[in-house]
């Protein structure tokens, strides 16, 4: 397995690495991978969460028995463009899960989803809580202008009742 490659065709492209185990020991990080056809995908051991290994939902590719350790990897080139989903065998039923996705131009393409996210989180203070915080002082602000208003001057002139 360690440099094994298991490609359908002649791997021209460029190369992914995706970590097997990271995060708890029971993930892929990424989990999704964006690639264009003809590049390969390298799936490399952590050493974390004991035994994994890398098997494609449709059989496409297979890393082989389980094994423990880092320094291990795997490798398949992507030749068709599409969705290939794929898990550790041994850890599916926790949620090691990750997807290849092939697409012509890979992950640089500009057509509207390829384009990376940015997570306000990542910013410092959440996003909504700004909207939240000038939303509340501008309701109090707003809301003092009409209590002084309506103290200082009452009803309107116009307003039917008591002593007219």
């Amino acid at each position: 397995m360690t440099g094994g490659n298991q490609s359908s065709g002649d791997g021209g492209g460029s190369t992914k690495t995706v970590e097997v185990g990271a995060g708890s020991g029971t993930s892929f990080a990424p989990e999704e991978v964006t690639i264009a056809p003809g590049d390969t995908v390298v799936w490399e051991w952590t050493g974390e969460g004991g035994a994994h290994n890398v098997v494609a939902e449709d059989g496409a590719f297979d890393s082989g028995s389980t094994e423990e350790g880092s320094g291990i990897t795997f490798e398949h080139t992507f030749q068709e463009t599409g969705g290939f989903p794929y898990y550790c065998e041994p850890h599916e039923a926790v949620g090691m899960v990750g997807t290849v996705v092939v697409q012509e131009g890979g992950a640089s393409s500009g057509g509207g989803g390829g384009e990376e996210q940015v997570d306000p989180e990542e910013m410092g203070v959440p996003f909504q809580a700004h909207f939240v915080g000038i939303a509340t002082i501008l309701m109090m602000v707003v809301s003092l202008i009409y209590t002084f208003f309506t103290v200082k001057y009452g009803e309107s002139p116009n307003a039917k009742g008591g002593n007219n």
